[in-house]
């Protein structure tokens, strides 16, 4: 076997940074997908998120009725919950880590998001470690946006906007179904 010259060795080298460069670069500018999980609702009903979303953005809040700093972001996410809704994204209020009644605390302060409750393994998932956890996802079911921790309200509203137009704008693929037709062949028509 050849022994490599120190050029041919750095030439590898460098080749195999600029292909591990490639791999991360292509790795990053691929969203990941959002994990999927089923909830109750506060109304009783079983949300499954994947489906209920029903190939719609997904604007997904982590928080806790204790946290000061979900109570200064959750007017701020309700009022584009009114402004996007009827476009069809879904607003989700996963409660994590509550000592409180986080039902009681939505009346109150007439918030109309789907209020999911006992939400911590869910949390898990999505790597929350902190609240409020914002994430937003495109039709294909991709993190398009998540909070950073020390953002302040008016800057998450505008990342979140800023997420659910590009969303909103981007065309479904015709070739992906939605989860109701995952079941469905045309013998069933």
């Amino acid at each position: 076997m050849r022994r490599l010259t120190r050029r041919e060795f750095c030439g590898m080298g460098v080749a195999a940074g600029l292909a591990l460069l490639l791999d991360i670069t292509a790795a990053a500018a691929a969203p990941p997908g959002a994990p999927d999980w089923t909830l109750d609702a506060v109304d009783g009903r079983a949300i499954a998120f994947h489906a209920d979303a029903a190939g719609q953005p997904a604007v997904l809040l982590f928080w806790a009725s204790w946290c000061p700093y979900c109570r200064a972001l959750f007017p701020h996410l309700d009022a584009l919950r009114a402004e996007y809704e009827p476009r069809g994204v879904r607003f989700y209020a996963l409660n994590v880590w509550e000592d409180g009644d986080p039902a009681a605390y939505m009346r109150e302060h007439g918030y109309a998001m789907t209020l999911l409750t006992a939400a911590d393994l869910v949390a898990e998932e999505y790597g929350v470690t902190g609240t409020p956890a914002v994430f937003v996802t495109d039709r294909a079911r991709r993190i398009r946006y998540s909070r950073g921790s020390g953002e302040a309200p008016r800057d998450v509203v505008g990342a979140v906007r800023a997420a659910l137009d590009t969303a909103l704008a981007e065309t479904p693929d015709p070739g992906a179904m939605h989860p109701a037709q995952e079941n469905h062949t045309c013998s069933d028509c």
